[in-house]
């Protein structure tokens, strides 16, 4: 028996029609699976995106595109993070678009695709604040002429830049989009054309949608999840993520009696615990230990002492009917994981895309 999650299809499809009504049907929808579909299962999800009509993929490092395509994905994916030498033969051999910052690395890439007569796409990052990746804007024209003039097996398909604090900082943003557009009227100005040119994730689409231009990179929103909760309002969403772990002891223990590692909970009463079949190894976080309440036939149950790396015990004191190999639900299609999230102090993409692959993936349609 394991810790199971369930990742409801429809609901993704749901998300999707809904983020379609903040754009024109002009505008292609760059779903971002990285992080393995920030933890729903990368190859599953890109299948059923497909079925959706969404054929264009992004993840975050070569590897992640590599599995993709060995799990017979044939959309477009875009490798948001910058490639090392190490991954070029990896780019060439299973046909990636490379996100770009810097030349000498796309050199070397150039070099080895003339060798083997090969075409690479590229999307040019344009750091506008968020100082991660990215050429600085003064670079670009200069950069975008060399690769023209002399980088014969490297195709520029698109431009794009990424924001930093959309979901809190609308004069940030804002400044990083003017930025940015002033940048690509530029460069459209000195003949420059790109295939692709976007600028918007979840939050930016949410509240700056006329930067929409031709293109968007969509992840938390598909899943169901407000990058940050102020955003509640702008957009209806179903959580796609339901976790669910079976109960593998009962036992009813006196007071005084202590449990877990290092004794942090202590029994002031009679009380009837259980034993449940998840802990941190599986992506439920140590510091819910004392404070995170699991449901048992919608009775809350808290989960008492430390977590354990592979299990943790729970108060099922007023739980009138249960066994072992009952289900208790951990995370279901609510507001529950910003529970989560707000007593560990993190975000929900941190809840989600943290379960480990030992938690069964079970897809609804």
């Amino acid at each position: 028996m394991a810790a199971k999650m369930y990742v409801n299809l429809q609901n993704i499809k749901y998300n999707l029609e809904k983020i379609k009504e903040r754009i024109n049907n002009t505008v292609t929808i760059i779903a971002m699976v990285k992080a393995d579909a920030y933890g729903l299962g990368d190859t599953e999800v890109s299948k059923f995106l497909k079925t959706l009509s969404i054929s264009f993929l992004g993840v975050a490092i070569v590897d992640e595109g590599v599995h993709l395509r060995k799990n017979l994905i044939d959309s477009d994916i875009l490798v948001a993070g910058q490639f090392l030498e190490e991954d070029i033969q990896n780019i060439l051999d299973y046909n990636l678009t490379v996100s770009v910052s810097n030349m000498n690395l796309l050199k070397l890439l150039n070099e080895q695709a003339l060798i083997e007569n090969k075409k690479v796409k590229i999307h040019i990052k344009v750091d506008t604040g968020m100082t991660r990746l990215g050429f600085n804007i003064n670079e670009i024209q200069d950069n975008l002429k060399h690769i023209k003039d002399n980088l014969t097996n490297i195709s520029i398909d698109g431009i794009y830049t990424h924001l930093s604090s959309a979901d809190t900082d609308d004069k940030y943003t804002l400044h990083q989009l003017n930025n940015f557009d002033d940048c690509i009227k530029l460069l459209t100005t000195k003949g420059f054309t790109f295939n692709y040119i976007h600028a918007l994730n979840s939050s930016g689409l949410l509240k700056h949608p006329k930067f929409s231009y031709n293109a968007v990179r969509i992840g938390d929103l598909l899943y169901g999840y407000y990058p940050d909760e102020s955003l509640r309002s702008s957009i209806s969403l179903k959580p796609a993520v339901k976790i669910t772990a079976p109960i593998i002891n009962l036992r009813e223990i006196n007071s005084g009696c202590s449990v877990s590692y290092s004794r942090t909970f202590k029994s002031s009463t009679t009380m009837k615990i259980a034993t449940i079949q998840i802990g941190y190894a599986d992506g439920l976080d140590r510091k819910l230990s004392n404070k995170l309440n699991v449901y048992i036939n919608n009775i809350p149950c808290r989960i008492i002492g430390n977590i354990c790396m592979d299990m943790c015990m729970i108060d099922v004191t007023n739980v009138p009917t249960i066994q072992v190999g009952d289900y208790c639900t951990i995370l279901d299609y609510d507001d529950s994981i910003y529970t989560i999230a707000n007593i560990i102090g993190t975000i929900n993409y941190e809840i989600i895309s943290r379960i480990s692959k030992r938690v069964k993936r079970i897809y609804i349609q």
